[in-house]
């Protein structure tokens, strides 16, 4: 067994209880293949939840293009940012993370659920996982000469992560196809 897969047996996803049903018969799609059945520009930012049709939701981003551009590397536009983000599915190491993003107060009206996926499998299937070591959904109010730069070089593969490093999100680039990673519900 992949060293990751034994130290983090498990990977969970927040999504609006209606997608529960969709992501199970189709697989977790990335926001850039939800936004092509919704007509979306995948570059805009967010601001409110998108239904897509079939029940799936496109999630509120909050990564508006001003506070957006000042935390991003030299050379990064919001857009070529929200295209790799929106490319990418994302994960928590740990069912606390993932339940509170679905217990968020600010999205209390549209009711959530946490995915869990074994890690062990989706490697088996050939998924490649990245890691970050911080939420680079996060846009903390820290001024701007405190501000940690975002860039693609944050996403690293899994291979590279070591026990005792910072672990905040796993990225899968295009998804997690149907069936692969046994999806289901988290307990407890």
């Amino acid at each position: 067994m992949n060293g990751f897969a034994a130290r983090v047996p498990l990977l969970y996803h927040a999504t609006p209880v209606a997608a529960v049903k969709p992501i199970l018969d189709e697989g977790l799609l990335p926001a850039a293949a939800l936004a092509e059945r919704h007509g979306q520009a995948i570059t805009d930012n967010r601001d409110r939840w998108l239904c897509v049709p079939g029940g799936e939701m496109l999630r509120r981003q909050g990564m508006p293009d001003k506070s957006l551009a000042s935390r991003l590397g030299p050379g990064l536009s919001p857009e070529d940012w929200r295209v790799f983000i929106n490319g990418h599915v994302f994960l928590f190491p740990d069912r606390t993370a993932a339940a509170g993003l679905a217990a968020s107060k600010r999205d209390a009206d549209v009711p959530q659920a946490v995915l869990e996926f074994e890690t062990a499998a989706l490697l088996a299937a050939g998924l490649r996982l990245v890691f970050c070591r911080f939420n680079n959904g996060f846009l903390d109010r820290s001024p701007p000469d405190k501000r940690r730069l975002r860039g693609f070089q944050d996403y690293r593969p899994i291979e590279e992560w070591r026990s005792g490093a910072g672990l905040k999100e796993i990225a899968i680039l295009g998804g997690v196809p149907a069936g692969i990673g046994d999806p289901r519900l988290a307990s407890g």
